[in-house]
């Protein structure tokens, strides 16, 4: 079961800040080593999905206030066609396809951290094991970690929040391509093909932007899935 912790920051000025912890959520594509190119942008992040039950998703939304929008495993569908469901089960998908079972029931929504900050600062996300100590392999899907937020309130009193810290306390190995693969054929048969080892984060062009300024949003609601978030304010 899902769990979060609020811990108020002190005030800077007119900003209110807060570290949020969320316990115990088992996550999705985690790219949290290396950053990776935003949908449809040069820019790049650091990024994962993570899936929490329906408590905790209610206590985000009315009590914290947070600035995310949530989508169902399984039924939730996205807002903007070809509509279709954000978290599949393997039942409303092709065999072989990616589907969400091991998470089936929770709530997923993304969290992010860009490349660099709004003054161009160099930006990393801390990966740690439950001891404390530097966690380095590849995060795989389904493992369960706990997250520290970092977040600010915006101008419509949203938590906006970004990664800071994931501490891993049930690892599942990534599982990449292997250098080998076999096809299946018409005509050739049955063979392996060899391709270039895949890593969960491919790009490698340099990124020099900056992330933007802040800017107000209208509150979420947990149907609507497709996000635009405020980014940090420093």
């Amino acid at each position: 079961m899902t769990s979060i912790i609020l811990k108020d920051l002190p005030k800077t000025g007119d900003l209110e800040s807060a570290n949020l912890y969320i316990l115990n959520t088992p996550v999705f594509y985690a790219a949290v080593h290396e950053v990776k190119k935003k949908f449809q942008s040069e820019d790049r992040e650091y990024s994962l999905t993570a899936f929490i039950d329906e408590e905790t998703k209610d206590k985000l939304l009315d009590e914290v206030m947070v600035n995310k929008t949530f989508a169902q495993v399984g039924i939730t569908k996205t807002s903007k066609p070809p509509r279709r469901i954000k978290y599949p089960l393997s039942s409303q998908v092709e065999e072989g396809k990616v589907n969400y079972d091991a998470v089936d029931g929770l709530w997923g929504f993304n969290l992010a951290k860009p490349e660099f900050s709004k003054k161009g600062n160099l930006m990393s996300v801390n990966v740690i094991d439950k001891e404390g100590n530097p966690f380095t392999d590849n995060i795989g899907n389904g493992s369960v970690v706990t997250l520290k937020l970092f977040g600010y309130r915006n101008q419509d009193g949203q938590l906006v929040v970004t990664l800071d810290t994931v501490q891993v306390v049930e690892h599942v190995p990534y599982e990449g391509k292997s250098s080998s693969d076999e096809v299946t054929d018409d005509v050739l048969g049955s063979y392996k093909v060899k391709k270039v080892d895949a890593k969960p984060v491919a790009d490698e062009k340099e990124a020099t932007v900056d992330v933007p300024a802040p800017k107000s949003k209208a509150k979420p609601t947990p149907l609507e899935i497709d996000e635009e978030e405020d980014p940090l304010p420093f």
